[in-house]
């Protein structure tokens, strides 16, 4: 997401004189990542439910939890349904887009959604004009849709699938007092199929809290800390 990327960007330029950075970012926790059997594959379609979760008992945090598309190589466009991301005062729910060719961050109207709602979000790829579809919606009948064009620059496919917990916390009262959230009916499509049995693997960045990601099975992917 924009803040954790901008600075790492920029850290990088005046350390090395140059922009040269990509995904997973030092912003993210814990995550779980899938990988395409070729780096050239498409992620066609990518979809899941969470529920989501209760309020931190600190509210000067912003714990987001996600799912998205990227390169192999983590320098493309990430691009990300933000099914809960915790804004000071509540939950809401949109899209983002990173894309590292530019360093540019886009994002669609923020919407609040409560705890206990189930939002189901999905990308899905569109190759007549080189774009990823987003669709959400929550269970209490909010929609959100949003469309994005890989740059011209991107000469790589989206074939690298994540579920991640992003943005650091002060100390542990700042994430959810639940102790995790937990994705369902994970759905993936490489190059228009359907993925039988995706091989997920739970991978930690900088995790606080002693977060961590657990694969439950291919399609139930949940992350887990100390509340």
């Amino acid at each position: 997401m924009k803040s954790d990327r901008v600075v790492l960007v920029a850290l990088v330029a005046v350390c090395a004189g140059l922009v040269t950075a990509n995904d997973p970012s030092e912003g993210w926790l814990s995550y779980a990542v899938y990988n395409a059997p070729k780096q050239t594959d498409v992620i066609t379609r990518l979809s899941a439910s969470m529920v989501v979760p209760p309020a931190p008992k600190e509210k000067m945090g912003s714990p987001a939890f996600w799912f998205g598309v990227q390169t192999a190589q983590g320098d493309g466009a990430l691009i990300q349904p933000i099914m809960s991301k915790w804004m000071g005062d509540g939950w809401a729910m949109f899209q983002e887009i990173f894309d590292w060719t530019d360093q540019n961050d886009e994002q669609s109207p923020q919407m609040r959604v409560e705890p206990g709602e189930t939002i189901w979000a999905e990308v899905y790829f569109k190759p007549a004009t080189r774009s990823y579809g987003m669709n959400m919606t929550s269970s209490s009948g909010k929609v959100s849709s949003y469309e994005y064009a890989l740059k011209e620059k991107q000469t790589k496919t989206e074939s690298a699938a994540y579920f991640v917990l992003e943005h650091q916390v002060q100390n542990c009262n700042g994430l959810p007092s639940s102790g995790k959230v937990t994705w369902t009916d994970v759905h993936v499509e490489v190059n228009n199929v359907k993925v039988v049995d995706a091989k997920w693997v739970a991978q930690e960045e900088q995790p606080v809290c002693g977060s961590k990601a657990v694969v439950i099975n291919s399609t139930t992917i949940g992350i887990e800390w100390q509340a």
